[in-house]
């Protein structure tokens, strides 16, 4: 028989990239660290060669395993969309879709709550980039999509959910006024433009020094000191990370539930309370869909 890449397993690999490490997206998943090793040293099994590998304390895809990634979300993502298409009673099971860019602060602080709030219910992640869930969402292959967006009407927070700029903990730190080398996510993704305008008035302005698919690839250039990273965090940064001494201020950011009109109330209330109670009332907005301006 020739090679098979399971399902489960391949959702292990993408929460790992999402997530930016084992721990992270075991929890995410409601797994054991061990099980979510386990499934990455499957795929190894089955792609014949090395997916990952160690990077100081985090995790590193090697190019194989960045290959095999990508073509893991699409699989995911026709997987999950046959499930909702056929699932018969979709009442037994909610699907969350979450961008990448926050999951690895939201969904560990807040997973074990929902299962909790929705007893008898399987509830599933989809870890994607932002643009991705929320056409899932559209489509009905989740039931809200949890995204970041930039709140400039909000007052910037100095601790809990904010905006950091990170850097190696390994070199040292740039000058101030040098050309700030950017590490960002590809187009589309919310805070692409923000990492931008942050140094464009600054007198070194700034470069684009790697663009990446998922927070796990961005962690480990950072990490490798290639660039600063404009990243969402709590108040404990990644490990092989500090904050860069001479970023500018950065925007308020609220997360979005957005919804649409087949995702029952109780559940995108749920999610919305949940996260509220976590992150601050005021950094959790619910919005339909259809309101919710996608990212650039």
């Amino acid at each position: 028989m020739g090679r098979t890449f399971d399902i489960t397993p391949l959702r292990s690999l993408v929460a790992v990239a999402a997530t930016g490490g084992v721990h992270r997206a075991a929890t995410s998943l409601a797994l054991t660290q061990s099980a979510v090793s386990q499934h990455l040293r499957r795929l190894e099994r089955e792609a014949g060669r090395p997916l990952v590998r160690r990077d100081g304390r985090g995790i590193a895809f090697t190019p194989a395993g960045e290959e095999l990634l990508s073509h893991a979300r699409a699989i995911l993502v026709a997987h999950d969309a046959a499930v909702a298409r056929f699932e018969s009673t979709r009442e037994t099971a909610v699907v969350i879709g979450a961008a990448q860019n926050s999951s690895a602060v939201v969904l560990p602080m807040v997973i074990g709550r929902l299962r909790e709030s929705f007893p008898g219910t399987e509830v599933r992640i989809h870890l994607d980039r932002n643009a991705t869930v929320r056409s899932m969402l559209d489509s009905g292959s989740v039931d809200v999509a949890v995204t970041t967006r930039i709140a400039p009407e909000l007052r910037a927070r100095t601790e809990g959910f904010r905006l950091r700029w990170l850097w190696s903990a390994h070199h040292g730190q740039p000058d101030p006024g040098t050309v700030m080398p950017i590490i960002t996510f590809s187009a589309p993704c919310t805070l692409r433009q923000p990492s931008f305008d942050a140094f464009s008035g600054t007198p070194g302005g700034w470069h684009v020094a790697a663009e990446v698919t998922d927070l796990a690839t961005g962690l480990e250039a950072a990490r490798a000191g290639v660039g600063a990273m404009l990243v969402p965090v709590l108040d404990r940064l990644p490990d092989g990370v500090v904050a860069l001494r001479c970023a500018p201020p950065t925007p308020a950011i609220q997360l979005g539930v957005a919804y649409t009109e087949r995702t029952r109330t109780e559940v995108r209330e749920t999610i919305t309370k949940v996260l509220g109670e976590q992150l601050g009332p005021e950094r959790v907005e619910m919005l339909h869909n259809a309101s919710f301006p996608m990212p650039a």
